[in-house]
């Protein structure tokens, strides 16, 4: 079983997997530098509809739509894998963002990136977590697909609400139960604790529950699982009897933290078929903008 300690190793070894993945899918080895779902978006429903990473993309073109952001804001991603969301809002909206994560490889792309680029002065990327003391002042933090691994979900909002500034706003992007996992579905929830590492997979009112306790009001929320794009249950069934042989068989650690990867992918992608699991997106206030 994957422990909440052993996430940054975790990751590490994800993030090189999913460089040469993208290299074989785009011919880029970042793909928009994102780590999260590629929603089902073709590329002609796309603003950019020539480019074949559309699916990628989306996610953050969609949160950044409903943000409401001021000019040139203040933004922390709390999680922010490769810094995609850091690079793809700053040359559309400006300001100043600051990334975090728990993986070392990532670090370095993304700061090599912002150097790149020539934004390392106003887009700076930091080993952290999110439970963390994260400074103050944010107009906006945003967590894309990170907020699974909170041991603690009430602890890690409040840390997140504790950094935007009076009138800030929490944009959240997950997938979010409709249930206790561990009573309805008791197989799949095994598998996202043993190769996940999610120790609990937190519920929609769990959310919502601890966005008020961190005095947080909901002021958006969309439902994005229409756009999900689940396997036939008899390929699951399969890929699962493969993949559990590869992960008991084979000896290397790299390979086995992938296999791992595709294990908790298969048991979310059933969870999202039946509507156990819905991808939401909420956007949270922390009192009123002056």
């Amino acid at each position: 079983m994957i422990t909440h300690q052993q996430l940054p190793e975790y990751y590490d070894w994800l993030s090189r997997y999913v460089q040469l993945t993208n290299w074989l899918a785009y011919r880029d080895r970042f793909a928009s530098f994102t780590m999260h779902k590629r929603l089902g978006i073709e590329p002609a429903e796309h603003a950019g509809g020539h480019r074949r990473t559309a699916g990628v993309e989306y996610v953050n073109e969609r949160v950044l739509a409903v943000a409401d952001l001021p000019p040139t804001p203040r933004v922390l991603d709390a999680g922010c894998g490769f810094g995609g969301t850091i690079f793809h809002w700053q040359p559309r909206i400006g300001g100043r963002y600051e990334g975090i994560t728990l993986s070392r490889v990532q670090l370095a792309v993304a700061q090599r990136e912002a150097r790149r680029r020539g934004i390392a002065d106003v887009c700076r990327f930091r080993l952290q977590s999110y439970d963390e003391p994260l400074g103050t002042g944010f107009d906006a933090v945003v967590a894309i697909e990170s907020l699974i691994h909170s041991p603690d979900l009430r602890h890690t909002l409040s840390n997140l609400s504790g950094a935007l500034q009076p009138g800030g706003v929490l944009l959240l992007l997950d997938d979010m139960a409709a249930c206790d996992l561990n009573r309805h579905r008791p197989a799949e929830a095994r598998l996202l604790r043993r190769h996940w590492g999610c120790a609990r997979y937190w519920t929609y009112d769990d959310y919502r529950t601890a966005l008020g306790r961190a005095g947080l009001s909901l002021r958006h929320e969309e439902d994005l699982s229409a756009l999900m794009r689940p396997r036939p249950e008899e390929i699951l069934d399969r890929l699962e009897r493969v993949y559990s042989l590869l992960h008991r068989r084979i000896p290397l650690h790299p390979a086995r933290t992938v296999v791992s990867a595709y294990l908790g992918g298969i048991a979310l992608e059933r969870l999202h078929a039946s509507g156990d699991v819905r991808y939401r997106l909420l956007v949270a206030a922390r009192g009123e903008r002056s």
